[in-house]
């Protein structure tokens, strides 16, 4: 997961902020003002939301992390911090808001490994 997160930053730094995710840019856009591209929209987070769910039960099947953490959650929130800390860093032309928000959910994720002195994710 760092390497994931260190990777979407470097893409924001190489970019200089400017672009990122259509993904989120579209739902902005077409969110509020047509239901079927919204459906749509929405649909796209929750595959990519299922993507990172997938990577965190394999992390607690090889006992990384601890039976109670809540992976439905842990997956949204590293979603929300790459669209909100993207969209943050889109518009203050600074890769600072994505570096907070991606190192704060990782702390949070690794709060529930099975061993939290390891490297992070």
């Amino acid at each position: 997961m760092r390497a994931w997160a260190d990777a979407a930053i470097e893409r924001q730094q190489e970019n200089g902020c400017r672009g990122g995710c259509d993904l989120g840019s579209l739902a902005g856009e077409l969110s509020t003002t047509d239901e079927e591209s919204r459906t749509d929209l929405a649909n796209g987070f929750l595959r990519w939301k299922d993507l990172i769910l997938n990577g965190l039960r394999a992390m607690r099947e090889r006992e990384e992390l601890r039976a109670d953490a809540d992976l439905d959650e842990l997956a949204y929130a590293l979603l929300s911090a790459l669209q909100g800390g993207t969209l943050l860093s889109q518009t203050m032309l600074n890769v600072q808001p994505l570096e907070a928000s991606m190192n704060a959910t990782l702390a949070y994720i690794r709060s529930f490994a099975t061993n939290p002195c390891l490297p992070a994710a």
